[in-house]
């Protein structure tokens, strides 16, 4: 089970990533990158849950880094 703290990680993991890694990431810009993680939630069927969960948001997270 995902918790607050995990989230924090992912964040913290994804800044790391994104300077370390560029190549890895298919949107690279602000815009981009929150265009992808709507598309993502949009798309996604545990989004559509009342509640989301701390994992929801983690994967939304990585799932932006390189949805199209």
């Amino acid at each position: 089970m995902k918790t607050c703290h995990d989230v924090v990680q992912t964040l913290e993991s994804l800044r790391d990533n994104l300077g370390s890694d560029r190549g890895s990431w298919e949107n690279l810009t602000l815009e981009r990158y929150l265009e992808a993680m709507a598309a993502w939630l949009g798309a996604h069927e545990m989004a559509k849950v009342e509640q989301p969960s701390w994992e929801l948001m983690c994967e939304m997270l990585e799932a932006a880094k390189i949805y199209e």
